[in-house]
């Protein structure tokens, strides 16, 4: 519903003031706003648009001041103004050149105001401003207004605000969009002089060049063959131009999904491939050799004919006028030829539940970037006359978002922080340890001095928090932040310099000062050359001693600024594995990744995921599962020669655990040696006649693979874990121990005799995976005719933090759960099953009772409190399959009194009420069941 909306009477100071509740109002480092307007009287001043926070002063305004369009803002520590030069002209409303369209964006403390007329083009000039440094995020939520036309009395007005007095809506309004959405006029929640608003005309409709198409990576266009002329089943071909940073995407495809064969474009890592198939083995498959994901518009074209007299196919891919034939690997039969005479022509996606009938396909992600001039049998297509999602009219193109999947990385233009400068960033990943971002001269060679070059700084995760690194020559600096932020959420930190003094920001919180070194001015970079580094680094580049953490980053970053300005991706020096413009999903794998591409041909259908028979891990065995587990090796031979070498392979996410332990079951002086984990670090343990302890620094609970090697020589025990330096017990061992020939791996018996009784107590069980076991270089395996295993089970060659349920069993948070008047409920999960238990409590009667479920593709939560009249709230998708895709999605759902609160990934928040006026809490006293429910209870 459009209405526009301007005051009864503009002169009596009781005009056109309307409060409004947008649902998408949360805390944010981002603020878009856009308004249509146009004014006939000679006013001058007024407020357009005004939202303060309810718990701060943060606030943002739209005012014009003497025929100025102004934005104002305070999102902490200081307002910022901006004034664009334009001066808004008085008109009939009637005339689409009178309307104008204000668009403000702010990012962190930048904003840029743009003004233009309505009937203009994009690339108008646009005006900066800036708020103090180190304050970025809006602190307003769900509950707050937002004020149209003016302030009433009652409200607090800042200072800032020059027009604040003027009681009234100055002019027509349109539309407006905050952060994307819609706010219908017409839908307002309190309107502060009763009558004084009023409809005015509809305004100008905002005029876009057809001549190129934005696709925004989750659309498509779907269309139909145009022409009325007959179809020649034996000739095809498509051509058009894009431009994109895109690595893996669908261009176009077209398929009649009642018959076999198709026709496909597509980027494979970054490459162009052309694809037909003709039905069951039968396929052409040309791949350019070089990249074309480069940003700058490329010429495309791609024909098939098939020569009847000779009844051969030929096929040609031209690429910027470089050409490759190709023919398919079996000639196909007359029959066998595609026809596409009713096919359906998909430009840059497919759409929801896509059926391709009896063609086999997988389609690649949506297209992400700007095609032009398309064409199918030399018939020009328009991709917004069709059906379509995600297609814009015009090629704009400056992504300020990337997402890495764990092994790429964006390497841009770099920059040099002064003596007064700053820089900041958003990010979201669930890794503990991850490179957000390096600056460096480290594979970068530029003529300058030695002190300059040794100059770098760099953001990490470290353990879940925040470590920044510097150096400008002068030794290095660095700044960690108190809390930890591996939790999935976007946050916004920001490194201000003040002279030597460095301060770090967290979502505009102080989280630690230092400074750098006596004499360290700049923080120097290479500048346009390149230098930073985003989400990784490239193969080769060493700079282990510049950051805190080198793994690869599984997340997101977006909003990046240096120096006051936000940086855009779309010419970047180089790039690999980076979804840049893309948003990227959560939560990430905790262990690295294939860096190969996805087939060049994978398309999703309307069901829900298949997921592959599971594959093992070769030689290496799970323990933890259950109590005890472990496995008992008889050696020939003690382990006690004057020089051995012991090796082992490990993997887990606990913070302890027994890796092994060498004994004896003979004798009184019964020595020993250990390797096990205490508090995430290694520890390894020799028993004579008195303990000699070596303990590794390093957390190896990171779920990723870690060798370790004991090397005895002569009277010294060298401990080395993956690359780290060894360390060398400080006390010398004896010549000969009496250690036996029992080995214990992975934990201990129940009941064992051969060590003291403190000492079993102390060890818990390991719960991880091993491998590799050998000592002397003789492999020993783990599960074999010499060995007795206990309680242990095979390993897959991925994993991630999280509990894995089968269908049929279930876990008890807590044998005795109390749900009471208040309960917040937080989780994560990821599934290929329509429906399914995920927590569940119940008295024995059926209620009080409280469940959160999958059901046909629905999140749906119950809740009675005990009096018969249950309460119930359920999210829905457009396709019942959302959910089942096998990857992770996040619910937070709140149980308060008579009111039950649903949120579901990124989606507005569901709420389901009884009605029934009682707010008697839910008395339970039962398990709290996750994942499944016990047979009887059903």
């Amino acid at each position: 519903i459009h209405v526009s909306i301007k005051s009864r009477r503009e002169e009596d100071g009781a005009g056109c003031i309307r409060s409004y509740h947008p649902s998408n109002l949360e805390p944010s480092t981002t603020t878009s706003i856009t308004l249509n307007y146009a004014i006939e009287s000679d006013q001058r001043n007024g407020v357009l648009l005004y939202l303060p926070s309810g718990t701060s002063d943060d606030f943002v305004a739209i005012e014009m001041v003497d025929r100025r369009i102004r934005f104002v803002w305070d999102v902490g520590h200081g307002s910022g103004t901006v004034e664009h030069p334009l001066q808004i002209k008085s008109g009939q409303l009637l005339s689409d050149i009178h309307w104008y369209k204000i668009q403000v964006d702010r990012t962190s403390n930048i904003a840029k105001l743009t003004v233009r007329p309505q009937i203009e083009p994009e690339n108008s000039s646009q005006a900066n401003g800036t708020s103090d440094a180190g304050f970025g995020q809006l602190d307003v939520g769900p509950g707050d207004t937002l004020w149209v036309g003016g302030i009433p009395p009652s409200i607090r007005r800042p200072q800032r605000l020059q027009s604040a007095d003027v009681q009234g809506l100055i002019g027509c309004l349109y539309q407006i969009l905050f952060n994307g959405r819609p706010i219908g006029l017409w839908n307002f929640s309190n309107e502060t002089y009763k009558g004084g608003c009023v409809a005015c005309i509809q305004g100008a409709e905002e005029r876009k060049d057809e001549q190129s198409y934005h696709f925004t990576g989750d659309g498509y266009s779907s269309l139909r063959r145009g022409s009325s002329s007959p179809h020649n089943k034996y000739v095809f071909s498509v051509s058009f131009k894009f431009r994109t940073l895109d690595e893996n995407a669908l261009i176009f495809l077209a398929v009649d999904p009642l018959k076999m064969g198709f026709v496909s474009l597509t980027l494979y890592e970054g490459r162009v491939m052309f694809n037909i198939g003709y039905g069951g083995d039968l396929y052409l498959e040309i791949l350019t050799p070089e990249k074309h994901n480069h940003g700058n518009w490329t010429i495309v074209e791609a024909s098939r004919y098939f020569d009847r007299k000779s009844k051969k196919e030929k096929c040609v891919l031209k690429v910027e006028g470089e050409s490759q034939d190709g023919e398919p690997n079996k000639q196909p039969s007359l029959s066998a030829i595609p026809d596409l005479s009713s096919a359906f022509y998909f430009v840059g996606g497919v759409p929801p539940g896509f059926s391709s009938g009896p063609n086999k396909l997988q389609v690649l992600n949506s297209y992400l970037g700007c095609l032009a001039d398309i064409q199918v049998n030399q018939e020009g297509y328009n991709p917004l006359h069709g059906q379509f999602y995600g297609v814009e009219a015009a090629c704009t193109f400056e992504p300020e978002v990337v997402s890495f999947q764990g092994d790429g990385y964006l390497h841009l233009a770099s920059h040099t922080l002064k003596k007064r400068a700053a820089f900041g960033l958003s990010f979201r990943t669930l890794q503990q340890n991850t490179l957000l971002f390096l600056s460096t001269f480290e594979g970068i060679r530029p003529t300058l001095p030695q002190d300059v070059t040794q100059g770098y700084y760099s953001v990490s995760l470290s353990e879940g928090t925040l470590r920044v690194w510097a150096n400008a020559g002068r030794g290095d600096t660095f700044l960690n932040s108190t809390n930890s932020y591996n939790d999935g959420q976007f946050h916004a930190l920001v490194v201000t310099k003040n002279g030597r003094k460095l301060q770090l920001r967290v979502d505009d919180r102080l989280e630690g000062t230092t400074t750098l070194p006596e004499g360290a001015t700049a923080l120097k970079a290479p500048g346009d050359i390149g230098g930073l580094y985003l989400g990784g680094l490239p193969p080769g580049l060493n700079a282990v001693n510049m950051v805190a953490s080198v793994v690869p980053l599984f997340g997101t970053i977006k909003d990046v600024i240096f120096n006051e300005k936000i940086l855009q991706f779309n010419n970047p020096v180089s790039f690999d594995h980076a979804g840049i413009g893309r948003l990227g999903d959560l939560p990430v794998q905790m262990v690295s990744r294939s860096a190969s591409a996805p087939p060049p041909m994978k398309v999703e259908a309307a069901r829900c995921h298949e997921v592959a028979s599971n594959v093992t891990e070769p030689g290496a065995v799970k323990f933890g599962d259950s109590p005890n587990s472990h496995v008992l090796i008889h050696r020939r031979t003690a382990v006690d020669k004057k020089e051995y070498i012991l090796e082992l392979d490990f993997r887990t996410f606990y913070p302890n655990g027994l890796l092994f332990i060498i004994t004896s079951t003979r004798g009184k002086n019964r020595h020993y040696l250990m390797a096990a984990l205490r508090d995430k670090q290694l520890h390894v343990t020799v028993k004579w006649r008195r303990k000699l302890p070596v303990i590794l620094s390093p957390a190896l609970n990171d779920g990723m693979w870690h060798h370790v090697t004991l090397t005895k020589i002569n009277r010294q025990l060298q401990v080395e874990v993956d690359s780290h330096p060894a360390e060398t017990s400080k006390g010398k061992f004896p010549k000969k121990l009496n250690m036996g020939n029992i080995m214990y791996v992975g934990g201990l018996p129940q009941n064992i005799r051969a060590l003291p009784d403190n000492l079993v107590s102390k060890h818990e069980g390991f719960k991880g995976c091993m491998r590799n076991l050998a000592i002397n270089k003789q492999s020993q395996d783990l599960v074999g005719a010499k060995t007795t295993p206990n309680k242990v089970g095979q390993c897959f060659p991925q994993v991630e933090r999280g509990s894995y349920f089968p269908g049929d069993a279930y876990a008890i948070y807590k044998n005795m759960f109390r749900v009471g008047i208040v309960l917040e409920l937080e989780l994560e999960f990821r599934t290929s099953e329509l429906s399914g238990i995920l927590l569940s409590v119940s008295e024995p009667q059926g209620y009080p009772a409280l469940s959160l479920e999958l059901n046909d593709g629905k999140v749906i939560m119950t809740g009675d409190i005990g009096d018969r009249r249950p309460l119930r709230v359920e999210q829905g998708f457009p396709s019942p399959y959302t959910l089942c895709n096998n990857k992770w999605h996040s619910i937070k759902a709140i149980f308060d009194k008579d009111e039950l609160t649903l949120k579901v990934d990124h989606l507005n928040t569901t709420y389901g009420h009884s009605g029934n006026g009682h707010f008697d809490e839910a008395s339970t006293n039962s398990p709290l069941y996750i994942g499944g429910l016990p047979g009887d209870t059903f």
